[in-house]
């Protein structure tokens, strides 16, 4: 009888913490997952416009694509992953597509860096970090601290970047790197998937004239 009784309250115990451990993970994973809804809208909330406008000229010629290469291995300068997605242009010239901001917000950050050359990073009313990199020139008197409407010139698309050397160019086609970033509660800074954004933006384009 006493081992009958033993083996069941050792059952309950178990039963017990079994049950603990799973009511734990579905908080853990249902406040996690509720973080992860409230960043993605903070980005939703503040997209305007698809950042390479349409040409009034010629949309064939001057046309882009891009594929969800989020996540896809990179390897120079060393293993690494992409932490965004590559419009291309379909004339493989520098200094013929304009760059506009997605969102409102101000420029936080501008200049060369040996991945992504020259590079806009603006930060949104919201929060979002959005990242323009590989740029062949900035727009005209724009700096760091300017605020931006969505829309606004911020350069053109080139192919700078893969050197510590300022200004080199070659190595890929003529493409922008967009990237989505956000601050977690830790401070670190946090990569999210650009093409959903993009997709959703195709029909925000705005119309230059683009032309050779």
């Amino acid at each position: 009888m006493n081992r009958v009784r033993k083996g069941f309250l050792l059952f309950l115990l178990f039963f017990i913490l079994v049950t603990a451990d799973a009511w734990l993970f579905f908080c853990f994973y249902q406040q996690t997952g509720q973080k992860e809804t409230d960043v993605l809208e903070a980005v939703w909330e503040d997209i305007t416009y698809f950042p390479i406008p349409e040409s009034a000229y010629d949309k064939e010629r001057f046309s882009v694509s891009y594929a969800d290469s989020w996540m896809d291995s990179r390897k120079f300068g060393g293993e690494r992953t992409h932490e965004g997605c590559d419009i291309m242009a379909a004339l493989n010239k520098r200094g013929r597509y304009p760059v506009v901001s997605i969102s409102d917000g101000y420029i936080e950050k501008m200049g060369w860096l040996k991945l992504g050359g020259y590079r806009i990073g603006v930060r949104s009313t919201r929060g979002v970090y959005f990242y323009y990199a590989h740029l062949s020139d900035y727009a005209p008197d724009i700096a760091v601290g300017d605020e931006v409407k969505a829309g606004e010139l911020l350069g053109f698309m080139g192919d700078t970047g893969y050197s510590e050397v300022e200004g080199t160019t070659g190595y890929f086609p003529v493409h922008l790197h967009v990237g989505v970033y956000l601050d977690g509660e830790d401070g670190q800074e946090q990569s999210y998937n650009p093409y959903p954004f993009l997709k959703e933006l195709e029909a925000h384009k705005l119309t230059y004239w683009i032309c050779d």
